[in-house]
């Protein structure tokens, strides 16, 4: 069967290709701005993160180094200022002195360098950080990592582990 108007089916399929050819369009154009929206919101997050991560770190190497400048110069009273509570509470001033000065390392501390934080939150909302890094005594250099604690929303040391051994421990009465 021959078309009476070859004219007319020629322009209706252009019409519908073209009608397919914008849905098309419109379709894929929807689903590349879905798909960039949320690759922006996973990066944000991640970027908000690692910020985050950052400038708790920062925090952290603040409080430490601090607190490695008190115990170095025998300021053990401001040192102690800078303690987690429960070590406080389980430890005296004089016995936390006594500690510092068991260790030549710690107590000839010089400064301490973080490069690491890791942080571990609880299900109550309560949230411990961990810090690595080094500390430079007139002993020597070596690694030291600390345990944080967030009081009041400040940073305070609970324990001091120098090459993997706790020197100063608010964990377990002494």
């Amino acid at each position: 069967m021959r078309d009476a108007h070859p004219g007319r089916s020629i322009a209706i399929a252009f019409a519908a290709a073209a009608v397919f050819a914008v849905g098309l369009y419109f379709y894929i154009r929807h689903s590349i701005d879905e798909a960039t929206a949320e690759s922006k919101a996973r990066t944000s997050a991640a970027t908000q993160q690692a910020e985050a991560r950052v400038s708790l770190l920062d925090t952290a190497s603040v409080v430490a180094g601090h607190f490695i400048g008190h115990v170095g110069a025998g300021r053990f009273e401001q040192a102690y200022e800078l303690l987690a509570a429960p070590y406080r509470r389980a430890v005296s001033v004089e016995a936390f002195a006594k500690s510092c000065r068991a260790s030549p390392i710690l107590a000839r501390a010089r400064s301490v360098t973080l490069r690491q934080l890791r942080q571990q939150a609880a299900s109550g909302g309560g949230a411990s950080s961990e810090a690595n890094g080094v500390l430079d005594s007139e002993e020597g250099t070596v690694p030291v990592s600390f345990v944080f604690l967030s009081e009041g929303g400040s940073l305070r040391v609970l324990v001091v582990a120098i090459g993997g051994v706790p020197v100063l421990q608010g964990v377990t009465p002494r």
